[in-house]
């Protein structure tokens, strides 16, 4: 077999070439907004508790949609903690050394999770303070080597690949990311909402670490500290105008992952955990915003033979670029 990038597969990973890999997933995809300041706490949930995964990856190519059905939906939920709309995808190219993601999500509805600090009179039966109207909508992009060809990312994260035996990594990475936090709900009289449009710019270096056992099960650990620059633009709207203000700050964020599983050549599942964690203090103020992440998904696929209405444009493609 050849890798995606003209180097041979070592005997540690068997490429699945010549197979679609297909996936489903369940997982906990939720972002949450948190404003630290002297005093009070602001942290806003959506109210997501799961939203569903399919995938698809042919060699070095991957895809994937993400939703949030009405089926795992509580209208009981709903009246104390408000709606959340929750949707999204993602395309990879990963070959032997780099590895390229892209996504977009975008989340509508948050209620404030910490409602009984704020309001005293507060009780478990009585609805959240809830924000409808506040959208998160996020570009977000990493750009990473592996300078170990022995070790697959493949196997872990689009598994069309397979780590047959244990190796590890040293992974540098750059890490790019585009959103807004918008609160579109009209300004009551006397008030105003607000606008924040925020570029982040890191870099990181970290480790992974695929242990293998009997070339089908695994377990994998990773973590990658990174830093850079966050810049923001801040627009209060008020009624009959708006202002705007500019910050560059200092952010560290945290990225990590783990997971265990079983891989074979036809059937693959597992059960997975990525975290980032960033905090940053606001220019000339004691105000530290925090954004945390936490997606917990259980994976179950399939690898198909790749028909040739597949293979054929991918295999162009792989000549004129000069992949094997």
């Amino acid at each position: 077999m050849a890798a995606t990038d003209t180097l041979p597969v070592s005997r540690k990973i068997e490429a699945m070439s010549d197979f679609v890999t297909l996936k489903l997933s369940q997982s906990s995809d939720v972002e949450r907004i948190g404003v630290i300041t002297p005093g009070l706490d602001i942290r806003l949930s959506p109210n997501v508790e799961s939203a569903t995964r399919l995938g698809f990856s042919y060699r070095f190519i991957s895809f994937g949609i993400r939703f949030a059905p009405k089926l795992f939906s509580d209208k009981d939920d709903d009246a104390l903690k408000g709606k959340t709309r929750s949707g999204g995808f993602n395309v990879g190219f990963n070959f032997r050394h780099w590895i390229q993601e892209l996504s977009y999500t975008r989340t509508k509805g948050y209620y404030l999770e910490n409602t009984p600090e704020v309001d005293p009179t507060w009780t478990p039966d009585s609805p959240y303070i809830q924000f409808p109207g506040l959208s998160f909508t996020q570009y977000e992009g990493s750009t990473a080597y592996n300078f170990n060809p022995d070790f697959s990312v493949n196997a872990i994260v689009t598994q069309s690949e397979r780590q047959l035996k244990s190796a590890g990594s040293f992974i540098p990475v750059l890490f790019y990311r585009y959103y807004i936090n918008d609160h579109k709900t009209p300004p009551e009289p006397g008030g105003f909402n607000q606008r924040g449009d925020n570029l982040e710019l890191l870099l990181g270096a970290g480790y992974h670490y695929n242990f293998v056992l009997k070339e089908k099960f695994y377990f994998a650990l990773g973590l990658t500290p990174a830093a850079g620059y966050v810049f923001s633009r801040i627009t209060n709207r008020y009624e009959t105008y708006s202002e705007s203000g500019r910050q560059r700050n200092f952010i560290f964020r945290l990225d990590g992952r783990a997971g265990i599983g079983y891989n074979s050549q036809r059937f693959f599942t597992g059960i997975y955990m990525r975290f980032a964690e960033s905090a940053y203090r606001e220019e000339k103020t004691s105000v530290i915003v925090e954004n945390d992440r936490t997606i917990f998904h259980a994976v179950i696929g399939f690898r198909l033979n790749a028909p040739s209405w597949i293979k054929k444009p991918v295999d162009a493609v792989s000549r004129t670029i000069g992949i094997k």
